[in-house]
């Protein structure tokens, strides 16, 4: 017989020198089988009971834009003018997914909830890649596949955002991919199990490639995190690999797989501006946000930016063409906030420093903190997700046992820290919420599925002493990382979220219920002003909504349709001096939309007055900021042409 090494990418079949596992291998086989379909029994349920919920058509504004322009996409329709602002890995995936089911939101969740069993069945492989099969005083690699699968099915907020219209299980499942590629390259190159599938040895330089690949289509949908990787892998390969030409084939092969991915959009945005931009324009603003002078660990823009990308997009470009007194492109206006933040953390590194520590804190607290999904509000309409147990206060602690065990000399090591500091790295140029942190969870849960295993081997040996230290530790980790002392979430922007939907559905008691709280919750904000003076409005509550439409404009006078909104109130209860003065000013601000809103509602007060001229006058300015617009060109002819 031939001392044939038969573990694959797709199947793993036998140890690491190729013997069959026999009955331990079924019962495994047996126990993941059970795991896999319990996760798609949830997984029926969630959709089901999502789908019948209040909750089953609420869509943030961001996943409404990915909607919108998956839509267009689908249907044949281009992209927006000017460099991209936003990731579009998402926006293409729901154009192929519309493309092929049409336009509902059935397909898609169900799309990524298959996304996410496979991604489970990948923890699973990698987990027994990266223990060895019983060897002595190591971890087996079976139980911590099958440890790591459970904990991936128990942990809710995965299936949280299958059910949702964002990129953030695609990202996860990119992330767990490239994470158990790695594993493949890295066993081949100690001389461990080599690249197989099917039984079917692989060259390394492909596994590469599809490596790169792949962590250049993570790069289309969380670029903070898989550009660091597309980095990190390539040096990784060179300090890995003996051989130092085998370790620059593998490098450039790496990279090669990444830029076919990258290539696209990076013209893309080139043939738009005529300059590199990678990926997406907005990423200086990410990185603002998350490093300015009084930043906080966890999303919280300035007063004057409003929480969506897309919003926060206009915001702040808007707000860089103020401050600099000429006109820029998102990509510049990015840019400009990316040197305005290096320029903070130049001018006072200490508290950056600072600020960075309270990040890493955050990251490994046990507490959730939503930007856009809350899941406590779909634990009550989905009770299935109230079985899913696990949470991230059990799963960090376990971990870092994980990575001190991996540190006593397991081979995988080096490739399971680079994950970990990658991870921890994109946080650190970012900000620290559940979505940003998910993509490394399933890598933390191996860490932690490779302690249980050490501590089950531990136990069976007599080694009782070591795990009993470490029980101590864990404990007092456990304890360490659920102080919720350590951030205030803040979840306004959940009830904002929530307002926003029973708005669309027209349910405006609950729409004001719902923004009343997020008022309550941050009073400081402006958007939870505005929202609660339109509910008000909605609700017949003038006097009370232009109070908080008073309220709002003294604390940003500058934000989108605000000064129309107000004094379109002040029109309709008769003061309309007031009303006029604020047109005025909206008409003034540098945002084209404001000013054409603008245009049309003083032409309307000057016809109102008997001031025909005036009137048509303000249609002529409104025209000269979008040139044919059907609508103003024929309310311009009917004023020009009346007697």
């Amino acid at each position: 017989m031939t001392n044939e090494r038969t573990d694959c990418i797709v199947n793993p079949g036998g140890d690491e020198n190729g013997r069959p596992m026999g009955h331990s291998m079924q019962r495994g086989t047996a126990i993941l089988w059970i795991i896999l379909v319990l996760g798609l029994v949830v997984r029926i349920i969630y959709f089901l009971q999502l789908r019948a919920s209040d909750l089953g058509d609420v869509l943030s504004l961001d996943s409404s834009f990915y909607r919108e322009l998956a839509s267009a996409l689908s249907s044949g329709g281009g992209l927006p003018a000017g460099a991209l602002t936003f990731n579009p890995l998402y926006p293409a995936f729901l154009a192929f997914v519309f493309r092929l089911f049409g336009e509902g939101l059935n397909a898609p969740r169900l799309v990524q909830m298959c996304i996410g069993l496979v991604t489970i069945y990948l923890v699973y492989l990698s987990g027994r890649r990266l223990a060895g099969y019983g060897r002595k005083g190591r971890p087996d690699g079976e139980l911590v596949g099958l440890v790591a699968a459970g904990m991936t099915l128990c942990y809710p907020h995965l299936i949280l955002y299958e059910g949702s219209l964002l990129a953030t299980s695609l990202v996860t499942f990119l992330m767990v991919a490239s994470f158990a590629l790695s594993l493949v390259c890295d066993q081949d190159l100690t001389g461990g199990r080599e690249a197989r599938i099917l039984s079917r040895r692989v060259p390394l330089w492909f596994v590469a490639l599809i490596l790169g690949a792949v962590l250049g289509a993570g790069a289309l949908g969380r670029p903070n995190l898989f550009f660091i990787l597309i980095i990190a892998i390539p040096v990784w390969f060179l300090f890995r690999c003996r051989q130092r030409s085998r370790g620059i084939l593998l490098a450039l092969v790496t990279l090669a797989g990444a830029v076919i991915l990258l290539l696209p959009p990076i013209v893309y945005n080139a043939s738009q501006t005529g300059r590199f931009v990678p990926v997406t324009a907005h990423g200086g603003i990410n990185f603002y946000v998350g490093n300015r002078p009084g930043a906080r660990p966890i999303y919280k823009p300035p007063d004057w930016m409003r929480r969506d990308m897309q919003g926060a997009i206009q915001d702040s470009k808007m707000r860089a063409e103020q401050e600099t007194g000429r006109s820029m492109t998102r990509a510049e206006a990015s840019n400009y906030w990316f040197r305005l933040a290096v320029r903070g953390i130049v001018s006072d590194p200490g508290g950056w420093l600072k600020l960075l520590g309270e990040k890493l804190r955050v990251f490994w607290n046990g507490i959730e903190i939503p930007d856009i999904v809350d899941i406590s509000f779909y634990r009550d309409a989905c009770p299935v997700l109230r079985f899913l147990i696990l949470p991230f206060a059990v799963i960090s602690p376990l971990s870092i046992l994980g990575l001190i065990i991996l540190a006593r000399g397991t081979k995988n090591r080096s490739i399971v820290y680079l994950y970990v500091g990658v991870s921890l790295a994109s946080v650190l140029v970012a900000y620290v919420s559940s979505r940003y942190r998910i993509p490394a969870v399933p890598i933390l849960i191996l860490c932690a599925a490779l302690y249980v295993s050490w501590v089950v081997n531990g136990v069976l040996a007599g080694r009782n002493t070591r795990v009993l230290a470490s029980g101590a530790l864990l404990i007092a980790l456990f304890f360490l990382v659920s102080i919720p002392e350590i951030i205030v979430v803040n979840r306004s922007a959940a009830y904002t979220f929530l307002g926003n939907h029973y708005l669309q559905i027209k349910e405006e008691e609950k729409a004001e219920a719902a923004f009343a709280e997020a008022y309550r919750l941050d009073p400081e904000r402006v958007e939870n002003k505005i929202n609660y003076a339109r509910a008000l409005r909605l609700r017949g509550r003038n006097q009370q909504a232009l109070e908080f439409y008073a309220l709002a404009f003294a604390t940003d006078r500058t934000f989108p349709k605000l000064a129309i909104e107000y004094g379109s109130l002040l029109e309709r209860q008769g003061r309309r001096e007031e009303a006029k003065q604020l047109y005025l000013y909206a008409y003034s601000l540098q945002r084209r939309h404001d000013r054409v809103l603008a245009c049309k509602m003083l032409s309307r007060l000057a016809y109102a007055d008997g001031n025909r001229d005036e009137a048509a006058s303000w249609i002529r300015n409104a025209l000269e900021l979008v040139p044919g617009e059907k609508s103003l060109v024929e309310l311009l002819h009917k004023l020009e042409g009346e007697p």
